[in-house]
């Protein structure tokens, strides 16, 4: 499982982490990120950029924190970045304040990263190969993963933290829990790895101390017998974090003439492990740091500062640590009979490779049939359409994270529905001039496309409706339009869409519908006339009938009256629902 996953629920979809990765260890399934344990490096870089603050680190925290609650002795290891991550008074009071958390012990790890340095020194005497520094775990799991064929580079040792628990461990027992505290992701994932489990108990960040102390409502205090990190000279190894610190601390001259190279930021490190791997340089020694400006740059510091002004804090905090200590080296007891060695191993992941033909197939699926056609735009999140077909063989993204087409699909299909529907539809910028009509409304008002478009509206017929509708930013809904002069009758319904600056008109002709009603009343209105002939004949002869019987047709004569009139009423009535 990799340090760090994705909470599914607040990603949304929107490639920057995998833009981001240089490595390309994040897949996209169902429209979701998902961490590749197996090229991931562990540098954190996605965590920082994801806006939605999607990713999630491991902890070891309450690790650390049950550790003290079972009554263990337990040791903390700070990393040598830590006056860069604390204001002046915590740093200056550091030791105080994490003792009164409950550590038995706390040390700076440049102890370890003393050594380490030393180390570094021994191996480049009388060496032809390339070295690279092995402090980094990123950089480790770089050229583990990425680069196995510059693993015999690699320095055969443990980094400083590993060294420094070794140390520590030795001196207080084996039983002593270390918990080390940096500004590192990658140290997570080094501490589950093999060669190291059980080295170093637990990791835990700076923000992750920094809140612990706030819970614990631990303030910086001045207590100087308790407040030291380290007791004996000088460390030239508080150097460690900070580009060239390696080099400062083992002693290895960097000019022009030595190659001897420091390397940081993870697009650096990539440029010049291309360039070993393909013999177009020959260092003899690469100090390789995966963070911008080394680990004052790490993913665990606090934002919003630049690695720059970090280097100045942790080069003030070397100038007061060492101040008025001798320079000397450690005593060997503390590290005489440990393991200091290491050895590393290719993870680069096993792949099937796509032929031509698979590549040529995934392109084409997303319409790319032709060089032409491959934008390279990166909206994915790939450099390439190539080197995304490549990642949608190996089921790490989907055919749908092409913008371009999406784009043209959404864009096909809209104009598809609109050109189908019944309803004629004519789109008009704000200042009413013609962008789009649809097939049918070309029909309605026999209007030619390439002559309507692009020319006002005004030209083809009353646009008073599209431009009220734009003032008044209101949906103008089912408006009886009446077109004399194109025998049209229509329905019309406008919106304004303010955003876009663009109104859209959709007309349905009623016009059938209105002659339909028309003839049917003229027909209502022929049958009552015809009716009142009939009654009225029918009075007459009723009437002469009565005359010759002496009877009189006063009744008869208002009752057929009265149905004439109700007659006549309901079609009134009619006529006046149907308009």
């Amino acid at each position: 499982m990799s340090v760090i996953t994705t909470r599914v629920a607040d990603c949304q979809d929107c490639h920057r982490c995998l833009r981001h990765c240089p490595v390309k260890a994040i897949s996209f399934r169902l429209g979701q990120a998902h961490i590749i344990d197996e090229r991931c490096i562990a540098c954190g870089c996605c965590t920082l950029v994801c806006p939605q603050q999607a990713k999630v680190i491991h902890s070891d925290l309450l690790r650390a924190k049950d550790f003290l609650a079972e009554g263990r002795k337990v040791a903390l290891s700070v990393a040598p970045s830590f006056p860069a991550a604390f204001p002046r008074q915590v740093v200056d009071s550091f030791g105080s304040m994490v003792r009164a958390l409950g550590f038995s012990w706390v040390e700076e790890t440049a102890v370890g990263a003393q050594v380490v340095a030393r180390e570094y020194k021994e191996l480049l005497e009388g060496r032809k190969e390339p070295l690279i520094s092995a402090c980094c775990p990123a950089v480790v799991n770089l050229i583990e993963k990425h680069y196995p064929a510059l693993i015999p580079y690699l320095a055969p040792s443990f980094s400083p933290m590993a060294t420094h628990g070794l140390m520590l461990k030795k001196r207080y027992g084996s039983d002593t829990k270390v918990v080390f505290v940096g500004p590192c992701i990658a140290k997570i994932d080094e501490v589950r790895r093999r060669e190291v489990a059980g080295i170093v108990d637990a990791v835990i960040t700076f923000p992750e101390l920094e809140k612990w102390f706030e819970e614990a409502a631990i303030a910086p205090m001045t207590v100087s017998n308790h407040n030291r990190l380290y007791g004996g000279g000088s460390l030239s190894a508080r150097s460690f974090p900070v580009e060239g610190g390696v080099l400062q601390a083992a002693g290895i001259a960097r000019d022009l003439g030595s190659r001897v190279l420091a390397v940081n930021g993870l697009d650096e490190c990539l440029a010049t492990f291309d360039d070993l791997a393909a013999g177009s340089i020959n260092p003899r020694f690469i100090e390789a740091m995966v963070c911008s400006g080394g680990c004052v740059g790490g993913p665990a510091m606090p934002q919003g500062t630049s690695a720059a002004a970090n280097r100045l804090k942790v080069e003030a905090y070397f100038d007061r640590a060492n101040k008025g200590k001798t320079s000397c080296e450690l005593p060997e007891e503390m590290f005489r009979g440990l393991q200091l060695t290491r050895s590393f191993h290719d993870r680069r992941q096993k792949l099937p490779e796509p032929t031509p033909e698979d590549i040529a197939a995934i392109l084409a699926r997303t319409g790319k049939t032709r060089p032409a056609d491959e934008a390279n735009c990166g909206g994915c999140g790939y450099d390439s359409c190539r080197e995304k077909a490549y990642a949608v063989y190996q089921g790490w993204a989907e055919e749908e994270m092409c913008i371009p087409y999406m784009k043209s699909k959404i864009s096909s299909l809209a104009v598809a529905i609109v050109n189908s529907t019944s309803s004629a539809v004519i789109v008009t910028d704000s200042n009413l001039i013609v962008q789009e009509v649809n097939p049918r409304a070309l029909e309605l008002f026999a209007l030619d496309a390439d002559a309507v478009t692009g020319q006002p509206l005004g030209n083809f017929f009353d646009p008073n409706n599209f431009a009220m509708a734009w003032e008044e930013q209101e949906t103008i809904v089912d408006k009886r339009v009446v077109y004399p002069d194109r025998e049209r009758v229509t329905l019309q319904t406008i919106l304004p869409i303010k955003d876009y600056s663009l109104i859209v008109g959709i007309i349905n002709d009623i016009s059938n519908l209105e002659r339909d009603k028309e003839e049917a009343r003229q027909m209502k209105q022929e049958a009552l006339v015809r009716a009142e002939q009939v009654i009225t004949r029918q009075m007459k002869a009723a009437q002469e009938i009565a005359s010759l019987m002496g009877e009189t047709t006063a009744e008869t004569k208002a009752t057929l009256h009265q149905l004439i009139e109700l007659a006549r009423g309901k079609e009134d009535v009619g006529n006046a629902i149907g308009s």
